[in-house]
């Protein structure tokens, strides 16, 4: 059948016909040479009627390949990853209600009970790497570099003073890819090396929200920003420099990961 006939029986449009025959999700049967016209058969209905289905559901179209081609092979497994795709859905709406119950109090301007806390931190030696990477590689980064800081600082005779921790330059979300500056607390300074910045960071005020388990993961952990951003300016300080994140344990351990969102401020008289 042509490929009009086809997109009027699987409610797919020529554009999405062609996007989905350049990924490989859903070739013609055959391309007639001399006019291009593409042609697909009555056996192919379902696929693009289930490409369709998934399409209208905004599963990518990475995850979509991955179902339609283990349904030719292995339809368990398919399903399986149907099933996946369902989860990860629902939790993307938990997500979403938690950074959209935030944005609520901006609307209405309500107050919301804050549990920041101030402290003043010292200068301090540090080592750090500058990363950028996309919101799902943050877990495996922070914890590749934060192990590879602590090998070199043992290298040199170094021990860490205290947790690991990322200052951000930009903003790390489907937006933007940072910068991520990777922090080790350390008890001297070394020549830089391997890409790795050995320097004195400058202490201050910090205000400091701990978080764990679901409110780190993103986007729900956006909130809390948001929140340690709003304590400090209804405080009448202002913010200076980036926030950063105190990791107080591994993302990739099998407990929940803890963390402090950090920012530094100044007294509104400064």
């Amino acid at each position: 059948m042509t490929a009009g006939r086809f997109g009027a029986e699987t409610l797919l449009s020529a554009k999405a016909l062609r996007i989905y025959a350049e990924r490989g999700l859903l070739q013609p049967r055959r391309i007639d040479e001399s006019t291009g016209y593409r042609y697909y058969s009555a056996d192919q209905v379902p696929t693009g009627w289930l490409i369709a289905l998934l399409r209208s559901a905004d599963l990518s179209l990475d995850r979509i390949a991955a179902i339609i081609e283990a349904a030719d092979t292995d339809p368990v497994a398919a399903v399986t990853l149907l099933d996946d795709a369902i989860d990860a859905m629902y939790r993307r709406n938990e997500s979403n209600a938690v950074v959209l119950a935030r944005a609520r109090l901006h609307l209405t301007k309500e107050n919301h009970m804050s549990t920041v806390e101030t402290a003043i931190e010292a200068d301090r030696p540090v080592m750090s790497v500058m990363r950028r990477m996309a919101p799902h590689e943050m877990d495996e980064v922070i914890h590749t570099e934060v192990g590879r800081l602590r090998d070199l600082a043992t290298r040199h005779g170094l021990c860490p003073t205290g947790d690991a921790f990322g200052v951000f330059h930009a903003p790390v979300t489907d937006d933007s890819d940072g910068p991520l500056e990777i922090v080790l607390p350390v008890d001297g300074l070394i020549d830089e090396t391997d890409g790795v910045r050995s320097y004195r960071m400058t202490g201050g005020q910090v205000a400091l929200r701990h978080a764990e388990g679901r409110e780190t993961d993103f986007p729900e952990i956006l909130a809390l920003y948001d929140e340690v951003h709003a304590w400090i300016t209804d405080a009448g300080a202002t913010p200076v420099g980036p926030p950063r994140e105190i990791w107080h344990n591994s993302p990739r351990d099998d407990e929940d990961l803890r963390l402090t969102v950090a920012w530094p401020f100044a007294d509104g008289g400064r």
